[in-house]
């Protein structure tokens, strides 16, 4: 029984751990701005930067879609906990 409660706790930690790393990818990409280019340039834009060679380096980039990969992986666990934790109180475990 504990450890079926334990699960969806698990699930939540899991999606923390993954937007953390989110976070730290998309401050890392700032550091692989072009010359000449703000953080307000490239990141408070109706597109957000996103793919866009002409503000950040290749490496830059790549760190964005890493940074995209694990922050929708974050929101998957953290809807799996949800679902999970649905789970234990209507079976009642």
């Amino acid at each position: 029984m504990t450890l079926v409660r334990l699960v969806p706790v698990l699930l939540a930690v899991a999606g923390c751990v993954a937007q953390a790393y989110a976070m730290a990818c998309e401050r890392r990409m700032q550091r692989y701005r072009l010359p000449g280019v703000s953080c307000w340039t490239a990141t408070l834009r109706w597109d957000g930067g996103w793919r866009r060679a002409d503000l950040f380096a290749p490496e830059g980039l790549a760190l964005q879609r890493r940074a995209s990969r694990f922050a929708l992986r974050g929101v998957g666990w953290w809807t799996l906990a949800a679902l999970s934790w649905a789970l234990v109180l209507k079976l009642g475990w």
